[in-house]
C-alpha cells in the first residue's frame, strides 16, 4: 500500500509530494527537517511473486549498495544522503535533482544532434567508471534514468538495480528486472553481468537519444529475452561520427565491445566533429564571418587531434582483436560518407567548398593513421 504524503521517516524525512513511479519503487520529495532543505526519498517496491529468500537477499544488497553508492563522488551521479531502514525496507534519501529526463526530452524534441548526444555520452560513461571502480553495475541505464537539468548537467539515477559484479541477473523465478529494450542479450542468461552490460545499455541510451528509438524493436528484445540468435543492430542513420562508438557499444558479444576508456576517446572525437546538419543549414543562408572560420578551423584541430589519440588506440587494441577494429574502422568509413566528407556531390555549395576539403583531408589523415597502425605492427 502507497505510503500517506506527511509520513515522517526516522523522525526527519517529511514526505511531501510523489515525484516519480517506477517498476521498483516510488520517488518522493521529501523535506530535511533538520537542516531545513528538499530532498529525494526511494522507497522500495519488490515484486510480490519474490520468495522469502529473494526479497532479503535484495533488500540486503540494495541497503549495501546504497550504502556504498553514498561514497561516490562525481557531478553525474545522484549523491546519496542517508539510507533509512523502516518497515523492513531501505529507503533512500539522495539529493533532489530538478531536471527532465532524457527520455521525456526526446518525446518532446525528438532526437538530439549527434555533437549533444556524444557529450551526454562522455558524462555518463565517466559517471559509470567511478562507479564500477567501486565494484558496482547499475543494471538498467537508460533514457529514463538519464536526468538533464536547464544548466547542462547529465545526472544518472536509480542505482536500486545494482548488482555486484559476478552476481546473476535473474531471480530463481526467472524474473528480469529492467526495461526490456535497453537489456544486453547476456542479461537475459542465467551468467554473471559487469561492466560491459552497463556499456551496452549506454550504447542503447545514445542511440536512443541520436535516432529517436531504441536499437531494437519489439521483436529483437523479445529474442534478447528468449536468447535466440541476435544480429547487430542496424547503423544509426543520423549519428555521423558517433555511429562507429555506437556499433562498437552495442557488439552482441561482451568481449567484443569498446572499452569504456576507447569509447570515451571516440566520443571525444563525435563531439568536436566540425559538421553537422545545423551548421550545414546555417551556412547555406549566407557568408562565413572570421568567427565563424576560426571556430571551424579550431574544430578541425581538435578533430585531427582526436584522430591521432583514436590512432594510438587502434594500434593498442589491434594486438587482441583485429576482427573487431576492422569493423570499426569500416564504421569510420561509413560514417564519413553519412556526414558527406569522402561522398562526392555533397555540401557541394560553393561557399563550404574549402571547409569541406579541410575536413575531408583531416578524415584522410585518421585513416592514414590507422593504416600506419595496421602496417606498423
Amino acid at each position: 500500500m502507497d505510503e500517506p504524503v506527511g509520513r515522517l521517516l526516522k523522525g526527519r524525512y517529511q514526505l511531501t509530494s510523489e515525484i516519480a513511479r517506477g517498476g521498483v519503487g516510488t520517488v518522493w520529495r521529501a523535506t530535511d527537517l533538520v537542516i531545513k532543505r528538499e530532498v529525494a526519498v526511494k522507497e522500495l517496491r519488490l515484486p510480490a511473486d519474490l520468495s522469502r529468500s529473494e526479497r532479503d537477499s535484495l533488500l540486503q544488497r540494495t541497503t549495501r549498495e546504497a550504502r556504498v553508492a553514498g561514497r561516490l563522488t562525481h557531478p553525474s551521479l545522484v549523491t546519496v544522503l542517508d539510507v533509512v531502514d523502516e518497515d523492513e525496507r531501505p529507503w533512500i534519501v539522495m539529493e533532489l535533482v530538478e531536471a527532465s529526463t532524457l527520455e521525456e526530452i526526446i518525446q518532446v524534441g525528438g532526437p538530439l544532434p549527434y555533437q549533444r548526444v556524444a557529450e551526454i555520452g562522455l558524462q555518463l560513461i565517466d559517471a559509470l567508471q567511478v562507479a564500477h571502480g567501486e565494484g558496482i553495475v547499475h543494471r538498467d541505464v537508460k533514457p529514463e534514468n538519464v536526468m538533464i537539468s536547464a544548466a547542462g548537467r547529465v545526472v544518472l539515477t536509480d542505482f536500486g538495480l545494482a548488482a555486484w559484479n559476478g552476481e546473476s541477473a535473474l531471480s530463481s523465478s526467472g524474473r528480469i528486472i529492467g526495461s526490456p529494450a535497453y537489456i544486453p542479450p547476456e542479461r537475459a542468461k542465467a551468467g554473471p553481468v559487469g561492466p560491459e552490460s552497463d556499456l551496452w545499455s549506454l550504447g542503447a541510451t545514445l542511440y536512443a537519444a541520436v535516432e529517436g528509438y531504441p536499437p531494437y524493436d519489439r521483436k529483437g528484445y523479445i529474442k534478447i529475452l528468449r536468447q535466440e540468435p541476435l544480429h547487430e543492430p542496424k547503423e544509426a542513420a543520423n549519428a555521423g561520427p558517433l555511429a562507429p562508438v555506437l556499433a562498437g557499444l552495442l557488439r552482441v558479444d561482451p568481449a567484443e565491445r569498446l572499452s569504456a576508456e576507447n569509447a570515451t576517446k571516440m566520443l571525444r572525437i563525435a563531439a568536436l566533429a566540425p559538421w553537422s546538419p545545423e551548421n550545414s543549414e546555417k551556412g547555406s543562408e549566407g557568408s562565413s564571418t572570421e568567427d565563424d572560420v576560426e571556430e571551424r578551423e579550431s574544430a578541425r584541430e581538435h578533430f585531427r587531434a582526436g584522430a591521432r589519440v583514436l590512432a594510438e588506440s587502434i594500434s593498442e587494441r589491434l594486438h587482441n582483436s583485429p576482427e573487431a577494429m576492422n569493423s570499426i574502422m569500416v564504421s569510420i568509413r561509413e560514417s564519413t560518407d553519412n556526414m558527406g566528407l569522402t561522398s562526392p556531390g555533397k555540401h557541394a555549395e560553393k561557399s563550404r567548398l574549402p571547409v569541406a576539403v579541410g575536413v575531408g583531408l583531416g578524415v584522410l589523415a585518421l585513416l592514414a593513421l590507422v593504416m600506419w597502425a595496421l602496417l606498423g605492427l
